[in-house]
């Protein structure tokens, strides 16, 4: 399979997880002005820790997860945060990518879904962007903290909305977090930042 090809099955897959979730099929359409940029690779640690450690994957999420492990080495990993924002250990167990959206693999200027693994006991800090979004679990799990509500503890499957510069965390226990993020409104390129 070639690597467009790659690129291809993994967003027809991604496709068919926003569908078959009322939670991310309600958050926002599908983008129907949605077409292929090649981009370089850039690989990270989290390149390889996604197929080595995914976490619980049931099989409702196993097309998706199997799409994203094979397309990895292929993918323009990320980071938005420095080792003095977040420290090394964070930097070396964490990594992202934008598989559609205004800096994506695809371009769409319509929404924005990103892609992103943190390994087993990472914390990621309070943090907020103007954008709002919808995560989805494909595997693993994690516990997301909003002010003001209680702690929610997410699964494959599950999902928790984040309102336009609503501060929000997160806490991996002892697996690791897939996730597939969908972002609507204002700022779609933006980086989120920590909050104070």
């Amino acid at each position: 399979m070639s690597v467009e090809e790659l690129f291809k099955t993994a967003l027809a897959e991604a496709k068919a997880w926003h569908a078959s979730l009322p939670q991310a099929s309600q958050f926002c359409d599908w983008p129907s002005d949605i077409h292929f940029e090649p981009r370089p690779a850039h690989l990270l640690a989290a390149t390889e820790l996604i197929s080595e450690r995914p976490g619980y994957t049931p099989a409702a999420s196993k097309p998706l997860l199997s799409a994203l492990q094979a397309l990895a080495p292929h993918l323009e990993w990320r980071h938005t945060y420095t080792a003095d924002q977040v420290g090394q250990h964070f930097l070396d167990h964490y990594g992202w990518f934008e598989l559609a959206g205004p800096e994506g693999h695809f371009i769409t200027r319509q929404t924005r879904i990103t892609g992103a693994y943190w390994g087993p006991g990472l914390h990621y800090g309070r943090h907020q962007h103007e954008p709002e979004e919808l995560y989805t679990v494909v595997s693993g799990g994690g516990v997301f903290h909003v002010d003001n509500r209680e702690d929610q503890w997410l699964g494959p499957g599950e999902s928790r909305y984040h309102a336009s510069n609503q501060p929000h965390a997160m806490t991996m226990k002892d697996e690791p977090i897939v996730t597939l993020v969908f972002w609507r409104g204002r700022g779609l390129a933006d980086p989120p930042r920590m909050t104070e």
